[in-house]
């Protein structure tokens, strides 16, 4: 498991795997390179050559904006803007004739990106030298449609390329705008690809992920949105505990909205500044009971409107009931995995797994770099663990700390159910 650079979405996706392609649906205006910048900080010692496909900035704009990927890795810069939407204007030609600040040598300019067959060969011998391990980003599929004119070219360079790079164990990030595109079209590259993960802006400055396919791995997550804000160029995700009882910014927002009111006249009837009632909607700070109390009956709601119940409920008392309707059923290889817990508000997640009369799986149950700790409930489990073959029977349990399931499966009649804790 290869870690995305933020310790939220490793969880949400398990991690990536070498093959993986990630397309990334990306919202008008939402900055996707700081997903990109994330995969390379400081806990995430890549050392592979990072092949960045350019079409919709000028390659000094690249430079400026993957400044010091560009300087401390092996980066690679694929140029097809500027003879591409750059009509190869002087302008942008101008940066390969003065250009001091970036090693030239690693910039390939294509001549004419426009046809097709030029880009699919200039990409053939990029990758003969790039292989294992190797990271590539495509930072526009639109801007490629943009370019060639034509859905159908776009969606074969995928299906073609796409199986090439999971042969390759490289990874590859695959961007596109949300919109943008047919809808044969996105669901030909979910087809083809191994994840796929759309982000859109929800309020203020306020972001939301949402995973549409996980490929070979549990779906719990999918299609549940994820908060997360940028701040100082970080992405942090929103996670939901106690400090979420009294977030309620965005209830506020909407009714305000609702109620076709700006700030400055909330601020008025509540006796505050526009100022505290924009910090109030950001989840800045928490407004006090009788301003709550106030907006309660200015809204024509509850009190408990703006609460969260559900985490008031659990913190008042000394224990907590997982209901079995609450939980998410999911499938993965040939396993069936419902959650067992909300894995949010826990430091552990715990899953109900059942594996099929005579269904194996190869490598982990799930994707994950800590302890593991498996209770065989009915049937017989064999297990694969650093080359040994081990069978376990109802009552069984493993508790692995170094190592991983290489495989496991199940010779019985009848189905193997176990509980897997993930630590």
């Amino acid at each position: 498991m290869i870690s995305t650079g933020i310790s939220h979405l490793d969880k949400l996706v398990g991690g990536i795997k070498l093959g993986d392609n990630v397309v990334w649906q990306i919202a008008n205006a939402v900055p996707v390179e700081y997903f990109i910048k994330s995969f390379f900080n400081k806990t995430n010692d890549f050392q592979n050559t990072i092949i960045y496909v350019n079409f919709n900035y000028s390659p000094h704009t690249i430079c400026k904006r993957f400044d010091d990927i560009f300087k401390n890795f092996n980066f690679l810069l694929i140029d097809a803007f500027t003879h591409g939407k750059g009509n190869s204007d002087p302008v942008f030609l101008d940066f390969y004739h003065n250009e001091e600040d970036y090693d030239l040598s690693r910039i390939i300019c294509i001549k004419d990106p426009r046809d097709i067959q030029s880009f699919i060969s200039t990409m053939n011998e990029v990758q003969l030298k790039h292989k294992d391990g190797s990271f590539y980003i495509f930072d526009s599929l639109t801007g490629m449609n943009e370019l060639w004119k034509d859905e159908r070219s776009v969606l074969d360079f995928f299906a073609f390329t796409c199986p090439k790079l999971y042969e390759m164990n490289t990874i590859a990030y695959w961007v596109l705008e949300q919109e943008a595109h047919s809808k044969e079209f996105i669901a030909g590259l979910t087809h083809i690809t191994q994840i796929v993960i759309s982000v859109f802006s929800t309020h203020s400055d306020y972001y939301a992920l949402k995973i549409h396919k996980l490929e070979d791995r549990p779906s719990i997550n999918l299609s549940s949105p994820h908060s997360f804000r940028i701040i100082d160029r970080e992405i942090h995700f929103e996670e939901s505990g106690k400090d979420d009882l009294f977030k309620i910014g965005f209830k506020v927002k909407e009714l305000r909205k609702s109620s076709n009111i700006t700030q400055a006249e909330l601020a008025a009837k509540l006796g505050m500044t526009p100022g505290a009632i924009s910090q109030i909607e950001n989840d800045l700070i928490t407004p006090s009971l009788s301003t709550l109390v106030h907006m309660a009956a200015m809204f024509q709601k509850p009190v408990e409107f703006f609460i969260n119940a559900r985490l008031l409920d659990n913190s008042a008392r000394g224990y907590r009931v997982f209901r079995k309707k609450d939980s998410h059923l999911a499938t993965s290889k040939n396993l069936k995995i419902s959650s067992l817990s909300d894995e949010n508000e826990m430091d552990f997640s715990s899953y109900y797994v059942t594996l099929g009369s005579y269904d194996a799986i190869e490598g982990p149950i799930m994707l994950h770099k800590g302890q593991e700790f498996i209770i065989i409930v009915s049937g017989a489990l064999n297990i694969s663990i650093d080359g040994e073959e081990h069978l376990l029977r109802k009552g069984d349990t493993i508790l692995l700390e170094r190592s991983f399931v290489e495989k496991c499966g199940n010779h019985g009649k009848s189905d193997c159910e176990f509980i897997y804790i993930q630590f």
